[in-house]
């Protein structure tokens, strides 16, 4: 009885290897034939030749060119000189490094053969401010010559290393509001706007902007209720970004990390920059030093906002008009960077981390283009130049929106200058009631400025309003 188990068993054993072997020669005989097949397919076709930058900079006009990359071509070389500059010719590896140092190596071969030869820095830099510029990664591959799976990592790869690389382009933050010098530099440049140095303490300009993205993954937060968060009011998912800049629309400061539902000066509150404000505010109100926003924030000694509920052509109403003549900037500074970068024409579809890198990229990238701008003959010239252009295609994307969703077809969005949400209970601090005071005072000493120079907000021909106040207290202008 033993004998024939033993034998049973060894039968078994026999016929579970010879169907592993069957199986083993099946799958050996079936990536053979699939080889042979990928053999025969490399063979008859044509092996890829990577573009040379040289060859497509001179196949495109200027115009063509600022079209597809948001810059002129003076420019691009210049940000790539700065790149190279910062990570070095080995890591940027342009197209002359490659031509003089890397073509006769045998890694260079071994490139070319499989996959055409190094990608290089001009044409990585090139495909990352296309993809930008909003468009799609195919094209982008077609137009390169590199396969459509390697558009996205290099995208990430610049924009993480070179673009967001405070060698290459710096964002000044809170180093900026430690430097007494450069914030008094900074306020002169605002003192010389239509109050004509009266508002002469405007250190920057803040405000929050909605930037539209997909709904969080699962992985991006921890429950639904966090993902809830970035639901914004105005009925679409969105990074609350608070931004602060100069008079020249070059940003000094910001902020990348609250969610689209928070409220402006919730957002910002929340910010290490004011509780190094709070520290130093006495020495701001010493230089008599302050920032300016909208009706969102919470007037303080650093922060003057305009008043609420004013009488057309009152001296309230004046200030608020200078104080918003110099406010603008931001809001300038929003439009050309929306407008230059069309990625932000639609929600953006990256992860959390991501999506906040292609933000600060484009901030970056656009102090990068303005300081370039302004050491140009004729800055002005360029700056319109670039807004023609941008103009026509970003109203083109919105003629192709439906009336449906035309309203959320461009993806960033200035906040509501609505007031600030009053979550405090009962009386307020001590640091508080401080803060407001000299907040009121500063904007009421401004106030009587304006109103002892007579200056008033312009009437619609651009002239000093003439008005009177009725026997019932209502404002009617005067006929000159």
């Amino acid at each position: 009885m033993n004998i024939r188990l033993i034998k049973t068993q060894y039968l078994v054993i026999a016929l579970t290897l010879c169907m592993q072997v069957l199986v083993i020669s099946a799958l050996y005989i079936d990536n053979a034939i699939k080889a042979e097949q990928r053999s025969r397919g490399a063979a008859s076709r044509e092996p890829r030749q990577r573009l040379l930058w040289s060859e497509f900079l001179s196949s495109v006009s200027d115009v063509q060119f600022r079209r597809m990359f948001r810059m002129s071509k003076d420019c691009f070389k210049h940000l790539c000189d700065q790149i190279i500059s910062a990570v070095g010719e080995k890591s940027f590896k342009s197209e002359s490094f490659i031509e003089t140092h890397l073509k006769n190596t045998s890694i260079h071969g071994a490139h070319e053969v499989t996959s055409g030869g190094y990608i290089s820095g001009e044409v990585k830099v090139a495909l990352t401010l296309r993809i930008l510029a909003g468009g799609s990664y195919l094209d982008i591959a077609l137009i390169f010559r590199c396969g459509s799976s390697y558009v996205t990592p290099i995208f990430h790869d610049v924009l993480r290393n070179w673009i967001c690389n405070d060698r290459v382009i710096k964002i000044p933050n809170e180093e900026y509001f430690r430097d007494i010098e450069a914030m008094k530099q900074t306020a002169n440049k605002f003192s010389n706007g239509r109050s004509r140095g009266i508002i002469n303490g405007v250190i920057g300009s803040i405000d929050g902007w909605l930037v539209k993205i997909k709904k969080p993954s699962k992985t991006d937060v921890e429950n639904s209720n966090d993902a809830a968060g970035y639901f914004s009011r105005k009925g679409f998912y969105a990074i609350n970004c608070q931004v602060i800049v100069d008079r020249d629309k070059r940003v000094l400061w910001r902020s990348i990390k609250a969610r689209g539902g928070e409220h402006d000066s919730t957002a910002f509150k929340s910010t290490t920059l004011y509780e190094q404000l709070l520290e130093d505010r006495n020495i701001l109100l010493e230089n008599l030093l302050y920032i300016i926003g909208d009706s969102a924030y919470a007037l303080c000694s650093f922060l003057i906002k305009p008043f609420d509920n004013v009488r057309p052509y009152s001296d309230l109403d004046s200030f608020n008009y200078y104080l918003s003549s110099s406010r603008i900037y931001v809001e300038c500074c929003f439009g050309e960077v929306s407008s230059r970068w069309g990625i932000f024409w639609k929600p953006l579809a990256y992860s959390l981390a991501d999506n906040v890198t292609v933000i600060d990229s484009a901030l970056r990238l656009h102090n990068f283009v303005v300081d370039w701008r302004v050491t140009q003959e004729e800055p002005a010239e360029i700056y319109h130049a670039e807004r023609s252009i941008f103009d026509e295609e970003t109203l083109a994307f919105m003629r192709g929106q439906t009336s449906r969703n035309l309203d959320l077809s461009v993806g960033v969005h200035a906040n509501d200058d609505d007031a600030p949400p009053q979550t405090r209970r009962g009386r307020p601090s001590a640091l508080d009631t401080e803060l407001r005071n000299n907040g009121l005072a500063i904007r009421h000493n401004i106030c009587q400025r304006l109103s002892q120079e007579q200056m008033k907000r312009p009437d619609r021909l651009g002239t000093a309003a003439q008005y009177r106040t009725d026997r019932f207290g209502r404002i009617t202008l005067v006929d000159e």
